[in-house]
């Protein structure tokens, strides 16, 4: 059954079915509603991922105006531009696109039943003012180092690991990219000729290129076949980590392509990070006593990876080069 089927069942009776009713009963059905009622709301319920983002979203709103209105003259009100895309990028946008008729939410919770996903920290880590947190469709805003999360989606019904994973890596001043939008329409076709298709696909292949690490997560629930084929893309580029739980059905193919690329791989969720932060490191990221950068925090555009043989032809000739500049220094000596 697709997660667009499922419906929640109401406990009490509806009102088409209450009109049939005679009064006292509709009477004693509504005291009873009301009961019901004052008892939901009063019960404690453990937090969901869509409540727990909520606060987070909250905290970083919060933590941004605070920064706003300590670098703004009290007497001005406007902004430019720039400050503006960061305030209202730093958690995802709180102005959704209007889901077209039969739309699905692939953003909605999705219960975590083999516990992929370690539990978020209490309280929830502050976010850096300078951290941006992008999703489709609108355009990314980059800092300097940038993470994308290519890994499970499955039309909604991967766990919520995208999310998490902006929330632990909110305390750093970078960038996540994060391809799994609100609504999607499942009568896209998905063929290049289609604008909404071709767009988020553009959308996700140019934040591919411009990020610094790559992180994987493969949902063993899911079969994830566009998460194996940006693997595949990406696997030599020296700027993947990757999560694959042995339950996953193609976990051998997985295991097998990171040892012969020198991908770290990591079976569970909690080591992702860890590794992603390391990744980071490597690429050169480096923190002062504050959780600032160090140095300006402004991206530079990448240029699209080269294709192996140019990369090897363009290595033979820098071996040539270097021959032959050591000729010319052994024949200065003589």
């Amino acid at each position: 059954m697709s997660l667009a089927n499922l419906s929640l069942q109401p406990s009490y009776t509806t009102l088409a079915r209450s009109a049939t009713i005679a009064t006292s009963r509709v009477f004693v059905a509504r005291e009873r509603l009301q009961q019901i009622k004052g008892h939901l709301l009063t019960r404690p319920y453990r937090y969901t991922m869509t409540m727990i983002w909520s606060k987070f979203k909250k905290a970083a709103r919060d933590n941004n105006n605070n920064n706003n209105s300590e670098s703004s003259q009290p007497t001005t009100t406007t902004m430019t531009a720039s400050s503006k895309k960061a305030t209202t990028t730093a958690a995802p946008s709180e102005k959704e696109t209007k889901p077209s008729s039969g739309a699905v939410n692939i953003d909605q919770d999705v219960e975590d039943k083999f516990q992929q996903l370690p539990p978020l920290p209490s309280p929830l880590p502050t976010p850096h003012k300078e951290f941006l947190h992008c999703m489709p469709p609108e355009p990314p805003t980059y800092r300097k180092y940038s993470v994308f999360a290519a890994g499970s989606i499955e039309m909604g019904a991967a766990v919520q690991w995208q999310k998490h994973m902006a929330v632990l890596l909110s305390p750093l001043p970078i960038t996540v990219c994060n391809p799994r939008r609100g609504h999607w329409d499942p009568n896209i076709t998905p063929e290049a000729k289609d604008a909404d298709f071709n767009a988020q696909v553009q959308w996700e292949l140019g934040a591919l290129e411009q990020a610094d690490v790559i992180c994987f997560f493969f949902d063993h629930t899911t079969k994830s076949p566009v998460t194996m084929l940006e693997l595949g893309l990406w696997a030599a580029s020296d700027k993947v980590v990757v999560c694959c739980d042995k339950r996953f059905w193609k976990q051998g193919n997985v295991e097998i392509v990171c040892n012969r690329y020198s991908v770290p791989l990591v079976r569970t969720f909690a080591d992702l990070v860890p590794e992603i932060e390391k990744m980071l490191r490597h690429k050169g990221m480096q923190l002062d006593g504050n959780g600032d950068l160090v140095g300006e925090n402004v991206h530079t555009d990448k240029p699209k990876p080269k294709k192996i043989p140019v990369l090897e032809a363009e290595k033979r000739d820098l071996q040539r080069q270097i021959e032959a500049l050591q000729t010319q220094l052994q024949a200065s000596k003589m």
